[in-house]
């Protein structure tokens, strides 16, 4: 059976032809003629992605994000080798080119009145001419201005279509063209309800809240039961059969019970990029723990230029907003006003 590229099933496709270049990154904005997808954010908001940015595990909507707003809820996945953070979200819908007698665009999965009926936009097998879902009939748009736009079929769902999506559970509004369904008039005033935000019945959002700080001046304005402390060494010995190390901390917790990570200090910054680097994705592919460097400015003598380039290995943290590993402010700064003058 052919399906209309812009349907949801045809946009899966799309994904699955496209797949190895969608992984490495590639720009493919075209390959759906340059139309935003619509999907549900982790923060239970609507929001928009272009066709590459996205990827489908099973039903669910894969977004592949550098976006400090959704990198918390990272899921490791087909990138987990790579700093991009795959998030899933609730695919809602495709824009279909049309637009309503306001001048608001039309996506699938919007509920819309034409001709006198009213459901939800979709398009039907190969057609790529959207319309309204009946019963036993579809109504094909014809030109813009035509229809009005009541709202979104994204009422009353459940928070669950985060981790398996069920496109049949939104179907809803097609109710109105059967025997004791739903009224018109009932459809559009649910469909009203999530004109601009998405209605959840089970959904609690307390994520939209800020998350932890990731930067410090003190430790302890950020240090949690639990955390783990990540920490230079210059020097491991043995004493009386037992293994010492001097910690390259300037404020360290104490009474961590194990919660100590040690790096062993090398003596070359192409090393210590490396261990940057394979600490960075191993922080990233574990999102329940929280990584907190210790300082060590102090401890290891840095000088301006020292502290440049100890500042500069931490670019990918910066690049791809790892909110799970938090750094001295300094490293920050360093950062910020490198990336302010551009990069070489």
């Amino acid at each position: 059976m052919e399906y209309s590229k812009f349907s949801f099933q045809g946009i899966k496709n799309l994904c699955d032809i496209h797949f190895h270049k969608i992984m490495n990154r590639t720009n493919l904005k075209a390959a759906l003629d340059n139309r935003r997808v619509r999907f549900i954010n982790p923060l239970g908001s609507f929001d928009y992605a272009f066709f590459g940015d996205f990827y489908f595990k099973g039903d669910v909507m894969m977004l592949i994000t550098k976006d400090i707003k959704y990198t918390r809820f990272h899921q490791p996945d087909q990138l987990s080798k790579t700093l991009w953070s795959t998030v899933p979200v609730i695919f809602a819908g495709v824009d279909t080119g049309y637009k309503d007698d306001n001048q608001q665009e039309i996506f699938t999965g919007d509920v819309v009145s034409y001709r006198c009926y009213t459901s939800f936009v979709r398009y039907f097998w190969e057609s790529n001419i959207p319309g309204l879902a009946g019963d036993n009939c579809e109504i094909l748009f014809e030109s813009d201005g035509d229809m009005h736009k009541e709202g979104t079929v994204f009422s009353n769902i459940s928070i669950k279509l985060f981790e398996e999506y069920d496109i049949q559970s939104l179907y809803w509004p097609r109710g109105v063209f059967n025997y004791n369904g739903l009224t018109r008039d009932e459809v559009i005033e649910r469909s009203s309800q999530a004109l601009e935000e998405p209605i959840f019945y089970d959904g609690d959002f307390k994520a939209k809240s800020k998350g932890r700080r990731h930067i410090y001046n003190n430790i302890s304005e950020v240090y949690k039961k639990g955390d783990i402390i990540c920490s230079f060494v210059s020097e491991i010995y043995e004493k009386e059969g037992k293994s010492h190390m001097n910690m390259c901390a300037d404020n360290c917790p104490i009474k961590l019970k194990g919660e100590l990570e040690m790096w062993e200090f090398g003596d070359s910054f192409d090393w210590l990029k490396s261990l940057i680097n394979d600490f960075l994705l191993r922080a990233h592919n574990n999102p329940d723990k929280t990584y907190i460097i210790c300082d060590f400015k102090k401890a290891l003598r840095l000088n301006e230029q020292g502290e440049r380039n100890f500042a500069m290995r931490f670019w990918d943290w910066y690049e791809y907003n790892i909110p799970n590993v938090i750094l001295p402010v300094w490293i920050f700064a360093y950062i910020v006003s490198f990336d302010s003058i551009g990069r070489d």
